[in-house]
């Protein structure tokens, strides 16, 4: 069996992060999986509310006792989290 990853879009903008959280609470609740995997490799844009999102699939993974994991970051997303203060926070994810 093949393990999943989430996909936001790729766009993860103040436009996308509300149908994008609802996609990802569904996902980290229904996954048997004890690791979840964000796989941000096609996000093209970031904003505030992107950052948000990734914040929060951690303390939804927290939640479901899982553990949370960012695979293909790009560097747009890295630069704005360290810009913001919250790159530690996301390197815990």
């Amino acid at each position: 069996m093949q393990e999943q990853s989430f996909k936001p879009s790729q766009e993860m903008t103040f436009a996308t992060v509300v149908s994008d959280r609802e996609r990802l609470n569904n996902y980290v609740r229904e996954t048997k999986e004890k690791l979840i995997k964000l796989d941000l490799s096609e996000v093209a844009q970031c904003d505030s509310a992107g950052l948000a999102l990734l914040i929060e699939a951690k303390r939804l993974s927290a939640r479901e006792n899982k553990m949370c994991k960012i695979d293909g970051m790009p560097k747009i997303v890295q630069a704005l989290a360290e810009f913001c203060g919250v790159d530690a926070i996301l390197s815990e994810c």
